[in-house]
């Protein structure tokens, strides 16, 4: 019975910190490395070419999400689209740390859909070898239809050493499968806008992102989870 009511309090908790973002308008904040993250001064400015960039600020800390517009869906960060951005900056103790989710080399995180070809000939299988590209080592999972030709690609073992934008190409079948890499481990996560009705802009938002000034003293990475944004006002950009 303890455990049952240990885990009702924890399932409580959860659910409370998920909609205390919806009884603040607006409302910003994450989870960063595991501590709460709540921006207490929130914006979204909308440049004319339609591209929009949330901010949120809290005591010695700031956090940017820049999108090449405001349409509903996913954006994807770490990637060769650089319009697409996350930027972390902390100021704890008088020591300026900086991060962004630039494009780095490193494991693949995710393959860019839809592929550039999917072959023929081929058989669906786990652990399949690919050629080209920046890196080296990396495996995928297909699936393929009954032409064989794969339909679906899906990382196995990441490699090393690969850049977001590499083309690869899926040994076996006919050679002519291929695909890009879209993002890198250690510098990748999304960023989903799901609702903006013209005046307020509201979604969720996950990321990794890298150290971009070189301190020492810092962890190399920084991550942002159960990230949520809700009913932030927008205004013109300046």
């Amino acid at each position: 019975m303890k455990k049952i009511a240990s885990l009702i309090i924890l399932i409580t908790l959860l659910y409370s910190c998920q909609e205390d973002v919806k009884f603040n308008n607006p409302g910003f904040q994450a989870y960063r490395d595991g501590i709460l993250f709540r921006g207490i001064d929130v914006k979204a400015f909308k440049s004319s070419n339609g591209k929009i960039s949330l901010k949120a600020l809290a005591q010695d800390e700031e956090l940017t999400l820049n999108l090449n517009n405001s349409t509903i869906g996913t954006y994807f960060l770490g990637t060769t689209n650089t319009n697409n951005l996350a930027t972390y900056s902390s100021s704890f103790n008088d020591l300026l740390l900086e991060y962004a989710t630039v494009v780095i080399s490193g494991p693949v995180a995710k393959i860019e859909t839809p592929l550039i070809s999917g072959g023929s000939s081929y058989t669906a299988g786990t652990g399949i070898a690919t050629t080209g590209g920046s890196g080296s080592g990396l495996t995928v999972k297909t699936t393929v239809n009954t032409n064989g030709t794969i339909t679906n690609v899906s990382v196995s073992s990441p490699g090393i050493d690969y850049l977001s934008g590499d083309v690869i190409t899926i040994s076996g079948g006919n050679n002519f499968a291929k695909f890009r890499v879209l993002n890198i481990e250690g510098s990748n996560g999304e960023i989903t806008i799901t609702e903006n009705d013209g005046a307020t802009i509201s979604g969720i938002f996950k990321f990794n992102a890298i150290i971009n000034n070189g301190n020492s003293e810092a962890n190399e990475l920084v991550n942002f989870q159960f990230g949520e944004f809700y009913k932030v006002p927008i205004s013109p950009a300046p």
